[in-house]
C-alpha cells in the first residue's frame, strides 16, 4: 500500500520567505505612526536636555525596522546616537534642521539704593521753597492792595505808585503828597511823600525804599536826622524838633521822570 503524503508534508522543499525590500520594484512600508511619535519625542527631549544643560548632549533613539508583514526573526539594529551641539545637531550622518544654543541666566538687576536721609533733606528744602513763594506771592499781592490815597493831592502817578506800595506792606500810616514848605522842597511839586511814623516802623519803612530805589524812582530818603542818596546814610544838621528832623516821619522824594520797572515786596521785611 502506497502512502499519499501532501505537498506540504516533512520532507517538501520549503518556500523561501522573501523580504518586501528585495522584490524588485517594492515600495518600502511606511513606519507605523507610533514608531514615528516615538523617535520623534526621543529627538525633541534630547533637544531640550541639551538646551538646558548649554552644552552636548547624546541621545540614544532605538531605529524601528522596516519589513513586510509580520516581524519573524528580525535582527535589531544597533541604536544610531543623536548628539546635539550649541552649532547644530547630526544622527547617523543626517544633519538636523535646528540647532540648539547654550542659554545663560539672565540676573534681574537690584534697585538701586535709597538715601532716606537725603530725600528727606530735598523735601525740606522744597516745603521751605514753597513757603518762601507763598509768603512772596502774599506780599506781592498786599502791596497792591486798595489802600486810601485820596489825601496826598496831585502827586505824581508814579509817587501815588509808591505811596500804594508802601502803605500797604505797612499798615496805612498817614500819607502827605502835595504841601507848601518854608523852605526848598519837592512837596509843592507832587514829587515828594511823608509816610507819618515812628521808630521801628519807619526803619523798616526806609529800608524797603531804598531797596526799591530804581524801580520806584527815588532819589533820596530823610529820616530820624539823616539823609540816604542810595550809597549810605549821611548826618543832618539839627533843625530844632521832631518834625523837622524827621523822627515822626520817612520823607521821600522821587525823580522827575517815571521809572520802568515795578518793586519788589520780597526785598522789604
Amino acid at each position: 500500500m502506497s502512502r499519499h503524503r501532501s505537498p506540504g508534508g516533512r520532507n517538501a522543499h520549503p518556500q523561501p520567505v522573501v523580504r518586501a525590500g528585495a522584490l524588485a520594484g517594492a515600495q518600502p512600508v511606511p513606519q507605523p505612526a507610533r514608531h514615528r511619535a516615538a523617535t520623534h519625542t526621543a529627538v525633541r527631549n534630547g533637544m531640550t536636555a541639551a538646551a538646558a544643560a548649554g552644552g552636548a548632549l547624546a541621545v540614544v533613539v532605538p531605529t524601528v525596522a522596516v519589513a513586510t508583514g509580520p516581524a519573524t526573526g528580525a535582527v535589531a539594529e544597533e541604536a544610531p546616537v543623536l548628539r546635539l551641539t550649541a552649532d547644530g545637531a547630526s544622527v547617523s550622518g543626517v544633519r538636523m534642521i535646528a540647532s540648539v544654543a547654550p542659554v545663560a541666566g539672565v540676573r534681574e538687576p537690584e534697585p538701586p539704593e535709597v538715601d532716606v536721609a537725603e530725600l528727606l533733606k530735598a523735601a525740606g528744602l522744597a516745603e521751605i521753597a514753597r513757603k518762601a513763594e507763598e509768603e512772596r506771592l502774599a506780599r506781592e499781592a498786599a502791596a497792591r492792595c486798595a489802600a486810601d490815597l485820596g489825601d496826598l493831592g496831585r502827586v505824581k502817578p508814579w509817587v501815588r505808585d509808591a505811596a500804594r506800595f508802601l502803605s500797604c506792606l505797612y499798615g496805612h500810616p498817614p500819607l502827605i503828597g502835595v504841601a507848601q514848605r518854608n523852605r526848598d522842597s519837592d512837596h509843592p511839586s507832587g514829587h515828594a511823600l511823608d509816610l507819618m511814623v515812628r521808630g521801628e516802623r519807619g526803619d523798616r519803612i526806609a529800608e524797603c525804599a531804598l531797596a526799591n530805589q530804581e524801580e520806584l524812582g527815588i532819589t533820596y530818603v530823610i529820616w530820624e536826622q539823616r539823609v540816604n542818596y542810595g550809597d549810605g546814610w549821611e548826618r543832618m544838621e539839627d533843625r530844632g524838633n521832631d518834625t523837622e528832623n524827621h523822627f515822626d516821619h520817612v520823607h521821600i522824594s522821587f525823580g522827575r521822570s517815571a521809572p520802568d520797572d515795578i518793586p519788589r515786596a520780597e526785598r522789604c521785611e
